[in-house]
């Protein structure tokens, strides 16, 4: 038995394709509630894309429970996997909530700001192009003093002649 709420499922082994095909094929009187379907874990995992989002540009100091604790206001979290690939300087994490209610907000807003530092969100479902798209005109600025004011980014951005479309304070 695998998830829970409306994407709970039940896996079920058959020794024989023609056992599969008879149930899955068939109503059931007594489970009328229930469908059966064949299983196809890559349509089970296009279904969680619709109800996940990816974050990137984590630093390091940041923990699973960080996250989870940020992230929850958005929705129930299902399911929250931090990783990093090998020799990365920031981590990722793949986060999935109960609906997909609780992503549509992110089709708007690129990024959170979080424990002082903006985080990267792009919706699972994205085609390639699209995760491109909001790559497409970032930038970085480095070699900021350590002691740098949140509230004089406006004023920065807007002298450089820069349009903030990612970070909402929140």
């Amino acid at each position: 038995m695998t998830g829970s709420g409306e994407t709970k499922r039940l896996v079920i082994h058959f020794h024989t394709a023609e056992a599969r095909n008879l149930c899955v094929g068939s109503t059931h009187p007594e489970f009328s509630d229930l469908i059966f379907h064949t299983h196809d874990p890559r349509q089970l995992r296009s279904n969680e894309d619709l109800w996940a989002i990816q974050v990137t540009d984590i630093p390091f100091f940041i923990k699973k429970d960080n996250l989870m604790a940020y992230f929850k206001k958005f929705g129930n979290i299902t399911s929250c996997r931090l990783f990093s690939r090998p020799n990365a300087k920031v981590q990722q994490a793949h986060i999935v909530y109960d609906n997909a209610d609780s992503i549509a907000h992110f089709a708007d807003q690129w990024a959170v700001y979080c424990f002082s530092t903006c985080l990267r969100i792009t919706p699972c479902f994205y085609t390639v192009d699209q995760k491109a798209a909001r790559c497409q005109y970032v930038a970085t600025l480095t070699q900021l003093p350590p002691m740098l004011k949140i509230s004089i980014w406006p004023l920065l951005l807007m002298t450089l002649a820069l349009k903030l479309s990612m970070c909402r304070y929140l």
